[in-house]
C-alpha cells in the first residue's frame, strides 16, 4: 500500500513537471512573437545623385554641334536636358546643334530613388556668328570674333617664360595680329595636329575663334590666345 502511494506521488510530479515544461515553452513562444511584432526594420538609405556635365566644343560658328557628357553620379534612372534654345534631351549623353548665335545657359536634372539634383551651367556655350578678317581684328578688342586669314609664320618660344607658340598672320609679325599657343596647352595643341601645330598650320589658311585681346596694353594689338583645339580649324590647305 505504501509503495502504491509513493508511486501516486511520483506520477504525479512527473505529470507537473510535464505541465510546467509546456507552459514554459508556450511563454517563450508568446514571448518571441511579441518580439517580433514590435521589432521596427532599420530604414535604407539611398543618397541623392549629384548632377554634373561637360560639353565640347563649349564655342564655335552656327551652326554648332556640340556633344554634352554627362558625368554625374549616384542611382539615377532619368536624365532632362534644357540646351537654352527651347530644346530638350532625355539621353545621358546627347549631341545638339545650335543654328543661331548667342550664349545659352544649359542645364541637367538627374533623378532617381533618392532624390534628385540640377546642375546648371550660365552662358555655358557661346555661338558665333560675322567671319571677320585677320586685318580687322584691331577694331573688335573686347569682342568674341571668328577671325580668318593664312598663316604665314609659326614660332615655338621654347627657352622664352611660357613657351608660347606664335602663330603669325603677317610678315614681319610685330603690330599686327597673331595667335598664341602657351606652353601649358601645346601638348594639346600636339595631339590633334602633329606633329606640332607649328608645321601644321604653316601656310594654311584658317579660321580662329576667341576673345580678340590687346597686348601689350594701351598698344592696339590684337591677338587671340588659344587654349582648346576646338579654338582653330583648317578651311584651306
Amino acid at each position: 500500500m505504501l509503495n502504491g502511494l509513493k508511486l501516486l506521488r511520483f506520477n504525479c510530479v512527473r505529470v507537473k513537471i510535464r505541465m510546467m515544461h509546456k507552459l514554459l515553452g508556450l511563454a517563450l513562444t508568446l514571448s518571441l512573437l511579441a518580439s517580433g511584432c514590435t521589432q521596427k526594420s532599420e530604414p535604407v538609405t539611398i543618397s541623392p545623385p549629384t548632377a554634373d556635365f561637360t560639353a565640347n566644343p563649349q564655342q564655335g560658328l552656327a551652326p554648332l554641334t556640340v556633344a554634352f557628357t554627362n558625368l554625374s553620379t549616384g542611382d539615377i534612372t532619368y536624365h532632362h536636358w534644357n540646351f537654352g534654345d527651347g530644346h530638350f534631351s532625355t539621353l545621358s549623353h546627347p549631341n545638339h546643334t545650335y543654328t543661331a548665335p548667342g550664349k545659352y545657359t544649359v542645364s541637367l536634372a538627374v533623378m532617381g530613388a533618392g532624390g534628385s539634383d540640377v546642375e546648371t551651367k550660365i552662358e555655358y556655350i557661346t555661338v558665333h556668328t560675322g567671319v571677320i578678317n585677320w586685318e580687322e581684328a584691331a577694331s573688335y578688342i573686347g569682342q568674341t570674333k571668328v577671325v580668318r586669314g593664312k598663316i604665314v609664320g609659326t614660332h615655338y618660344a621654347a627657352t622664352t617664360r611660357g613657351k608660347p607658340t606664335f602663330l603669325d598672320f603677317h610678315k614681319p609679325y610685330q603690330r599686327h595680329f597673331k595667335c598664341v599657343i602657351w606652353g601649358r596647352d601645346r601638348q594639346k595643341f600636339i595631339e590633334k595636329f602633329p606633329p606640332n601645330p607649328e608645321t601644321y598650320f604653316l601656310n594654311k589658311r584658317v579660321q580662329v575663334t576667341g576673345l580678340i585681346e590687346e597686348y601689350p596694353e594701351g598698344s592696339g594689338i590684337p591677338e587671340i590666345i588659344l587654349t582648346d583645339p576646338s579654338q582653330i580649324k583648317v578651311i584651306e590647305e
